[in-house]
């Protein structure tokens, strides 16, 4: 008895622990989208576009995530975290046919041209997960003070995973300055549940206008969706295209991973002023390739997509995968080189730093 008893317990608590995270992996899934069967949603789930020969291209299993995580093999550690100085307080508004990219983390990107104030994946929290206290810490400070942003007009959300759509930066950014918001099949539920309005969803191929200069096209991306247990799959994920007859085409690439879409994105859209192209968590390739492009990959895009100029995202703020901190920024800078790619036309920028096209 003396022994059965601690067993018991210790087996009680396990149980509990295991249908905790059940219940609440359950409770943070997102809404399923409900709409007409098309070539990417099979009326239950949104599924890729086939690769170059054909076939099917799927995001890692949990078998193989749980491999992953066992088996990890970084390249090089992170450094500890940097408590690097805010960049200067952004201009109110960009006028003109020019353009400001001013990149503050992760996928968080500004882009002021004709008056317009436009944020795309807006992240500022310490952690991106279910939980504050447990989910990936960031490595180093969002490059611009939220209370330093402009008044954003135009808010993009390239799907709902939790390093891209931070939900309690999106509500402080719809309460403060109510954005018209652009987001993918399924996730406009979501964000009205959450207090958000000026919401329109949108599908791959289609276009929606913001003013009478300015559209916005929704393309496709080759990635996946979800926030907890029951919603894999079940919204969409997407690149946007920002169209303006003054400054001409910008293109925010989202979270994906490479394949024969983006040559067409560029035979239709390009040439493109501006690509803003994912280099990071990239490793290991087995695991991370059908969801995230490698840097070389991205020079590949660049290219595609008929670019004049890129800017690097998806690198050096949250520790999400093998790479190392500075391992894409290596990786793309040799590319360029090896390519004869003046490097000016693909840059990664510091956080906070911006630059004028």
């Amino acid at each position: 008895m003396t022994i059965r008893k601690p067993m018991g317990i210790i087996l009680g608590i396990v149980l509990a622990v295991v249908l905790g995270g059940i219940l609440f992996g359950i409770s943070i899934s997102t809404p399923r989208y409900i709409g007409p069967v098309s070539d990417h949603f099979d009326g239950k789930e949104f599924h890729n576009y086939p690769d170059a020969n054909g076939q099917p291209v799927e995001s890692k299993g949990f078998r193989e995530v749980i491999g992953w995580l066992l088996n990890r093999e970084k390249t090089e550690p992170w450094d500890g975290y940097h408590d690097d100085p805010p960049g200067p307080k952004p201009a109110d508004r960009v006028e003109g046919d020019s353009v400001r990219v001013t990149f503050i983390n992760h996928s968080t990107v500004l882009l002021q041209f004709d008056g317009l104030n436009v944020i795309t994946d807006p992240v500022y929290y310490d952690h991106v997960g279910p939980v504050q206290f447990a989910g990936i810490k960031r490595n180093r400070p969002p490059g611009i003070r939220f209370e330093d942003l402009p008044k954003i007009d135009v808010l993009l959300l390239s799907h709902n995973h939790w390093d891209h759509l931070d939900i309690e930066t999106v509500q402080k950014l719809c309460k403060r300055d109510s954005p018209k918001v652009f987001c993918t099949l399924g996730v406009k539920q979501f964000l009205e549940q959450k207090g958000c309005r000026n919401v329109t969803e949108m599908d791959w191929h289609q276009s929606t206008p913001f003013n009478d200069s300015t559209t916005i096209h929704c393309v496709p991306a080759q990635h996946f969706s979800g926030r907890g247990l029951l919603d894999r799959h079940a919204t969409l994920w997407a690149g946007f295209i920002i169209d303006s007859k003054l400054v001409g085409k910008l293109y925010f690439v989202g979270d994906t991973g490479y394949g024969p879409f983006l040559k067409k994105i560029g035979e239709k859209f390009g040439p493109l002023r501006l690509a803003l192209i994912p280099i990071g968590a990239f490793k290991p390739k087995w695991f991370m390739s059908p969801i995230h492009c490698s840097p070389d990959q991205a020079v590949e895009i660049h290219k595609d997509v008929q670019s004049q100029q890129s800017i690097a995202i998806h690198f050096g703020t949250f520790p999400m995968a093998d790479d190392g901190e500075r391992e894409p920024v290596t990786v793309l800078d040799s590319t360029l080189r090896a390519q004869g790619i003046d490097s000016a036309r693909f840059r990664a920028l510091r956080n906070g730093e911006h630059v004028d096209l």
